[in-house]
């Protein structure tokens, strides 16, 4: 493999691992506010549908923006 296909999964990953640990992160803040678990991906009876919109833009908002800041330090590191 190429140094640059190396750099780039690295990226990948990196961006990948920063949204995965800013969603668990966001999923304990989550509970410890409302005191109940962060609703899951399928529909449940137990979750109202603005409580299940919330946490879908509260959460997708949370870990693009790590994924997105992470990816962007490191490509401004390799730019360099």
């Amino acid at each position: 493999m190429s140094d640059r296909m190396i750099k780039t999964i690295g990226i990948g990953l990196a961006a990948a691992s920063a949204g995965m640990l800013a969603r668990k992160t966001l999923q304990k803040s989550w509970e410890k506010v409302t005191n109940e678990p962060a609703p899951k991906d399928k529909g449940s009876e137990n979750t109202d549908l603005q409580e299940a919109v919330t946490w879908a833009v509260v959460s997708g908002i949370g870990a693009g923006a790590a994924r997105m800041a992470v990816q962007y330090a490191l490509d401004k590191r390799n730019s360099k």
